[in-house]
């Protein structure tokens, strides 16, 4: 009788274990944003407070806050986040960094080995938005919201190009995709998919939505190259911002955390992405009356 109360005690803990370990590895964990370049006259703000100017002084500059950068000027702006990921801006545009987060899976019950996942969200309504995510963990992502839909990648190199014609109805955007692969589904849920060594001309006017995929010519396979000699003076270049791996607590201590710091509230919050004027010409607008 004795080794069988053992035996069920031992399953028991091992129920427990993996319960604890599963909802670990639910959680997620802010990481961290480097600005290595930023040209006077982008307007940056982080969550939830007023615009301002970085200046040059102050770089490279790290924060774990989610942040908006827009100008009106052809200026340029190159971060990296330690997701992984590393982007460049050129106005005059706006985007901002939605959600950048780190979560660690437990591989063994019994053991300290852990797999770490992350995820991406950038949000990015005009300009140009070079990104490389070919550091990213298995099974990431990073995903980008614009007005003419959506883009997936799970680890490549990409640009989207982003046009505005005020007092018209068209719209016109550029993805080329240099390496890796890449899913843009449209406004209306339609799925494209796009591999390396070709782009994708997005046209919308009216209520006609037109996306074709066609080659990359030489000039355009350059980009790669000049974004890397355009970085090749940032202090070491080639290394993403470190985030540590949380200690794993238990979630009646964690709630108790969180109860009395208001600090780790915000820490963990994850915002809906900006809600815009959409040009999706298949359902109303957030802005129409």
């Amino acid at each position: 009788f004795r080794e069988i109360m053992m035996l069920r005690n031992h399953l028991l803990l091992l129920f427990f274990v993996s319960i604890s370990a599963v909802a670990y590895s639910f959680e997620w964990n802010r990481g961290v944003v480097q600005i290595d370049q930023i040209d006077p006259g982008i307007r940056f703000s982080k969550y939830g407070g007023l615009y301002s100017e970085i200046s040059s002084e102050a770089l490279p500059l790290e924060f774990s806050q989610l942040a908006k950068f827009s100008t009106d000027d052809p200026a340029k702006l190159f971060f990296r986040l330690s997701t992984c990921v590393l982007g460049k801006l050129e106005g005059p545009g706006k985007f901002s960094i939605e959600a950048f987060d780190h979560s660690w899976v437990q591989t063994g019950l019994l053991d300290d080995a852990f797999d770490e996942l992350t995820r991406t969200i950038l949000y990015f309504d005009k300009g140009f938005l070079f990104i490389n995510s070919e550091g990213l963990k298995k099974a990431s992502s990073i995903r980008i919201e614009t007005p003419l839909g959506m883009v997936i990648s799970y680890g490549g190199i990409f640009s989207i190009k982003l046009e505005e014609f005020k007092d018209s109805t068209e719209r016109n955007a550029m993805i080329e995709c240099y390496k890796g692969s890449l899913v843009y589904t449209d406004q209306k849920g339609d799925t494209h998919s796009l591999r390396d060594g070709n782009k994708m001309p997005i046209m919308l006017k009216d209520d006609s939505l037109k996306v074709t995929v066609i080659e990359l010519d030489a000039l355009e396979q350059r980009a790669v190259g000049n974004f890397n000699k355009e970085r090749v003076d940032f202090i070491e270049a080639n290394t993403y911002p470190a985030v540590e791996r949380p200690t794993q607590v238990d979630s009646e201590n964690r709630d108790s955390l969180e109860d009395k710091n208001e600090s780790v509230q915000e820490y963990y919050y994850f915002p809906v992405i900006e809600q815009i004027k959409s040009f999706n010409p298949y359902k109303k607008s957030y802005s129409d009356d």
